[in-house]
Order: structure tokens, then C-alpha cells, then sequence
């Protein structure tokens, strides 16, 4: 059996990094597509308490470096009982955010550019030979992620409550971590039906529905 896609949809917050994986799953015809995220998943219970903690109020006190480990901690469960499984069964994995954030949250948004040399490594020998098939970035500038942010009806994370200069930095990384492995940036700015519009195109280069 061919091993299913494995995508990643990525992006600042306010981008609709949510609402844009669920659309593309339910653009699937046949059962053939599973949404998940990151950190946590679909079928990941220990990743989704390690995503409570690092969302927690008491996760704001911890360092880069933490939270850089917290979340390879949850990728690493996230990979061996969602992603993995769901591959080997043929199934396309649409994963609301993935690695992309670690890279711009942790490494540019907390500018910790020593961890960089790490991130590569832990890529190498957490993926394997499943690395993502391809990154769609969601981009838009800080401020107006930030102001749909507000806008929502669930809790704001210690991260939505950062300042413009670490959003900016985030935007970045996100920017920098597409030009280094050929992900497909996408305007989030757009009305949400543009955004929908051009991400199904530029999936459906990569799988036939």
C-alpha cells in the first residue's frame, strides 16, 4: 500500500491555521484524509497533556530551551500513535501546525539561535523517513493576527499575549523556515474564502482527490 501525504499547515497567530486544516480535511473525498495537531493529536493523549501544560499559565515561566524540549517531547508521541499509523494505512495527515512553529517560536520568536543546529538533528532522527511531504505557511503581518486573536471566543495562550516585536520575529522564522525547505506561503490576509481557494489549489499539486 503507498503511504499517505503528510502536510503541514503552519503560520503566526491569527492566521486560521485551524480553520484552514479542518477545510482542507473535509475537502477529502472517501475517509481518506485525518486532522490532527500540534502540540497534542488526534489520537495522542500524552502529547495533548504535555499541550496543557505548555498552554498553562505556569508554561509562561518556562525558558526557551524547555519549551523546545517540551515539544519534541509531544511531536515524538504525536508521531508514533497519529501520524505514523495513519501514513502506513495510506492516509493523508493534515496536521494544524508541526515543527515550522518550534523553528519560529522557539528559535526566532524567543531568539534562541543556538538551538538551531539542534533542530536539525532532532529532525532528522524524530521524522525519519516521514518528514512532512510539504509546509503551506498561513502569513500574515503580527498586527492583524493578533487583532483576529482577540476576536475569538477561547482564552487568549501566553503566546497570543506577547508583544508585537516577538510576533514580528515569529513572522520571520516562519518566512525563513519556507524559503530553506520549499514551503508554500500563502497570504492569510485575504478574505477567508481566497485563503481556502488557494490552499485546496496548492494541495491538490500534491494529491489527487
Amino acid at each position: 500500500m503507498r503511504r499517505g501525504l503528510y502536510f503541514v499547515v503552519d503560520g503566526g497567530e491569527g492566521t486560521g491555521t485551524t480553520t484552514m486544516t479542518k477545510y482542507l480535511v473535509e475537502q477529502m473525498k472517501g475517509g481518506k484524509a485525518l486532522w490532527t495537531r500540534e502540540p497534542g493529536g488526534a489520537n495522542s493523549p500524552y502529547a495533548e497533556e504535555i499541550r496543557r501544560l505548555i498552554l498553562s499559565d505556569s508554561g509562561k515561566q518556562a525558558d526557551a530551551e524547555t519549551m523546545f524540549c517540551l515539544f519534541w517531547a509531544a511531536r515524538r508521541d504525536h508521531l508514533v500513535n497519529t501520524v505514523w499509523p495513519a501514513l502506513k494505512d495510506g492516509i493523508t495527515v493534515i496536521s494544524d501546525r508541526g515543527d515550522s512553529s518550534t523553528w519560529a517560536y522557539q528559535i526566532y520568536g524567543q531568539e534562541q539561535t543556538q538551538l538551531e543546529d539542534l533542530f536539525s538533528k532532532m529532525r532528522l532522527h524524530y521524522f525519519g523517513q516521514y518528514t512532512p511531504d510539504h509546509y503551506f505557511i498561513l502569513d500574515a503581518r503580527p498586527e492583524v493576527g493578533l487583532a483576529r486573536t482577540k476576536k475569538r471566543a477561547d482564552k487568549p495562550t501566553h503566546f497570543d499575549e506577547r508583544d508585537l516585536k516577538f510576533h514580528s520575529r515569529v513572522r520571520r522564522g516562519f518566512l525563513e523556515f519556507a524559503s530553506w525547505l520549499g514551503g508554500t506561503i500563502i497570504n492569510a490576509e485575504h478574505p477567508q474564502q481566497e485563503v481556502e481557494a488557494r490552499l485546496l489549489y496548492e494541495c491538490k499539486r500534491w494529491v489527487i482527490y
